[in-house]
């Protein structure tokens, strides 16, 4: 389910994808996220009416990200006899396009 760059959603980053109806459930969506480079990121406990394909995130409703319980991962930096671990930013939310552009997430820890 990954592109050649690896990446999980591949969508074009222009216009309403599928003329406005999710493939998925055949309803119409809010919202269609799709990464716009490599490196985009939704990092949380997501909740809301969604449906995922290899192109796009189809959004039926508000999408909440949450911040992770107190175990959220962290991630080995450093060179050999440096490393040291660092948390992982627990909400990032980078390089996501939205077909209204708006950024389409709520984040209930930030308010």
């Amino acid at each position: 389910m990954t592109d050649s760059d690896e990446r999980i959603m591949a969508g074009d980053a222009e216009g309403q994808p599928n003329g406005g109806t999710c493939p998925a459930c055949k309803r119409e969506y809010q919202r269609a996220l799709t990464f716009t480079d490599g490196k985009g990121v939704i990092r949380g406990d997501l909740s809301g009416d969604i449906c995922i394909t290899p192109e796009y995130l189809f959004a039926h409703s508000e999408i909440t990200i949450s911040a992770p319980d107190d175990d959220f991962p962290t991630r080995e930096i450093g060179a050999m006899g440096n490393r040291k671990e660092v948390p992982i930013e627990p909400t990032a939310v980078s390089s996501v396009w939205s077909s209204d552009d708006e950024d389409g997430f709520v984040f209930p820890d930030e308010e």
